[in-house]
């Protein structure tokens, strides 16, 4: 357990907001010198993962242009837990909107800080077990995704070779590879 004594929040203000996230001022004191400082930092609401697994032992992965890295991104799929859903409820939702997919039946695989130097959220990634096509894919009116099925050899190799690089998902597949050992 840390020593270490946390800094005091003074006061905080969003500067900045957007659909997905609000940017705060936080002003702080260091614990060990008393000067003061601000930082800024990125406030969001929870998100979800799912990782989903068809009846046949394929993976369902999405593909989608980012802006932030200006590029395709190989992911899972996922997104922001609406006010009043619970997150099984997101997981089902995200899942649905942007496969055509539900599973048989969810459970939660980890959850984790996304990027705690700037983000206040954690997300949330769910095993979604029989994944099967039940609907239609219904994206946001900024998303277009295609879809994909990976084995679990074929995820590894994504990851070892760079063609999945989202943090957030290599993060949730060597967590399952983990459990799954």
């Amino acid at each position: 357990m840390t020593q270490l004594k946390q800094w005091q929040l003074i006061d905080e203000s969003v500067t900045y907001q957007t659909p997905v996230f609000n940017v705060l001022d936080r002003r702080c004191l260091s614990p060990k010198d008393g000067r003061e400082k601000t930082f800024a930092c990125l406030q969001s609401p929870e998100w979800v993962n799912v990782l989903a697994v068809t009846a046949e032992g394929k993976f369902l992965l999405v593909d989608q242009f980012r802006h932030g890295s200006r590029d395709f991104c190989l992911e899972i799929p996922g997104g922001v837990v609406e006010p009043g859903q619970s997150l099984e409820e997101t997981a089902r939702r995200e899942l649905m909107e942007e496969t055509g997919y539900s599973a048989a039946r969810l459970e939660l695989l980890c959850s984790f800080k996304p990027n705690p130097a700037l983000f206040s959220n954690r997300v949330h990634t769910f095993l979604a077990y029989e994944a099967a096509p039940t609907g239609q894919t219904d994206f946001d009116e900024n998303e277009e995704m295609s879809l994909s099925l990976a084995t679990i050899d074929e995820l590894k190799a994504m990851i070892l070779d760079g063609r999945i690089d989202h943090a957030l998902m290599v993060a949730a597949i060597s967590f399952y590879l983990l459990k799954n050992r």
